[in-house]
């Protein structure tokens, strides 16, 4: 009986181990999905980017929600460097929409215009929407955004355009405050310059997007 007894008890120990295990697992996935947000990171890459005889790329964003927004921009190197960054209001219903060539065109780290890289959008509902807004946001769900690609032809004729272009949603990534953290300070940076230099504030009046008009009743 003692032998039994004892087997139970080294048992029971076993069974809480594994409780206690579980309970831990858990209590981490839950703790990660506090500072870990979703619908609020839009990424997409960009290449070929002023590569001669290269089409343009295009970004649109569109706002769905029932209340204003800014799409805070950050453009990034292929090697990590953060090269740019603003903020653009966005309407209800809204979408502005602006061109790769435009969100480089004022680099700010000294590299030149990128060629290669990423482009991260966050939905920000900062009720001032200004480039500081992009430093500090407060991310919310839930903005889309679309963009156009433009690849080499490595099997089309060579009767036709060198370059391919196609077009993809941008995709949803998770965003830790980590991740915002060093987004957030590295822009700050950027605009804490004097020249103006890393600021992508272009984009916001892009004469891609549309005037909206007034409707006067008669």
């Amino acid at each position: 009986m003692s032998v039994t007894k004892k087997r139970m008890a080294v048992g029971s120990t076993a069974v809480r181990v594994m409780l206690v295990t579980a309970v831990a697992v858990a209590v981490l996935v839950c703790s990660g999905s506090a500072w870990a947000q979703t619908d609020v990171l839009k990424v997409t890459y960009f290449d070929n980017n002023g590569t001669s005889g290269a089409p343009g790329a295009y970004i649109h964003v569109v706002n769905p929600g029932d209340g204003a927004l800014c799409a805070d921009v950050y453009v990034w190197r292929a090697d990590q460097e953060l090269t740019e960054c603003c903020a653009c209001p966005i309407t209800p219903n809204g979408m502005f929409s602006f061109t790769v060539a435009a969100a480089t065109a004022n680099p700010g780290d000294g590299g030149g215009v990128a060629v290669s890289g990423s482009i991260d959008i966050v939905a920000d509902s900062t009720a001032s929407c200004t480039d500081t807004s992009a430093v500090t946001p407060t991310p919310t769900p839930t903005l889309r955004a679309w963009a156009t690609h433009v690849n080499v032809d490595t099997v089309g004729p060579t009767t036709e355009s060198a370059f391919d272009v196609t077009e993809t949603p941008l995709l949803d990534a998770p965003l830790s405050s980590g991740e915002l953290t060093e987004a957030g300070s590295r822009c700050g940076f950027l605009q804490g310059n004097s020249s103006g230099f890393g600021r992508c504030d272009a984009i916001c009046a892009s004469t891609l997007t549309p005037s909206v008009k007034k409707t006067v009743k008669k």
